[in-house]
């Protein structure tokens, strides 16, 4: 299967200079936080309620797959669902004993998402930024680095993440794992996703927005990775554009003859 290359501007200290990738695999991580144990012990109650086929998994962090044609740059793409929502995360670049950092988003159908662990993550196309950085140049402050996101709708900028990258499993973590190490190379990794802000919620209330715009779901989405200690920022925005979708239908009160 013909896949096409994947070209970025990284940023090293000293020069930047461009490499194009090619795309051996896509994969993701969930539920990644750093609090290994306590993740652990929410999934294990949800698959009591919910069993194994469920949102919850029977490992933290879960490793999924994701299409490799699905990888994109582009700004504007389209989508199936209409209620597709993005988290940013960084995305690990691995060749050989190269590491890459960049970021993206892990698209995500969140209609089907409470239904299925992974096929949700296959309905969508996976943005990933067009620069990035060496890891060796990140490596030690790499907890420091964090994570932003915003969805805009109708004009609205609605902020959804704001964290630390302490707060998920270290690179070193995800690397290290068995069914990483088997990833065919160029690996392509989305290290997992922080949680999104309280106050989400709050301006989405304030602000009258639909419920789903808290899940990354709007006509635009922004993501960034900060590093505080070098004073830089990798960003990407995009545009996800649903077809083919009738969810408003499906979602009308039947209307039954008495």
């Amino acid at each position: 299967m013909l896949i096409a290359p994947v070209e970025m501007l990284i940023h090293a200290k000293g020069k930047d200079y461009r490499r194009t990738f090619t795309v051996g695999s896509v994969s993701g991580a969930r539920h990644a936080s750093r609090n290994i144990q306590g993740t652990r012990e929410v999934q294990d109650r949800q698959i009591a309620v919910d069993g194994h086929f469920s949102y919850a998994n029977l490992t933290n962090p879960s490793i999924f797959r994701i299409a490799r044609y699905l990888l994109t740059q582009s700004i504007d793409f389209e989508v199936q669902g209409a209620q597709t929502g993005g988290e940013g995360e960084v995305v690990c670049i691995k060749d050989g004993d190269e590491i890459f950092i960049s970021v993206g988003s892990d698209q995500c159908d969140r209609e089907l998402d409470p239904l299925f662990p992974d096929k949700p993550k296959q309905m969508c196309p996976h943005p990933v930024a067009g620069e990035a950085w060496l890891y060796d140049d990140v490596q030690a402050h790499w907890d420091d680095l964090r994570i932003r996101s915003q969805v805009v709708l109708n004009g609205v900028t609605v902020p959804l993440q704001d964290a630390a990258l302490g707060t998920l499993v270290s690179l070193e973590y995800l690397l290290d794992m068995e069914i990483v190490r088997a990833l065919k190379e160029t690996m392509f990794l989305y290290c997992g996703s922080s949680d999104f802000l309280d106050s989400t919620v709050d301006i989405i209330n304030e602000l009258g927005l639909p419920e789903f715009t808290g899940h990354g779901v709007g006509d635009e989405f922004h993501v960034q990775l900060h590093d505080p200690v070098l004073n830089r920022t990798l960003s990407h925005w995009f545009r996800p554009t649903p077809v083919g979708d009738d969810f408003a239908e499906r979602n009308i009160p039947s209307r039954r003859q008495g």
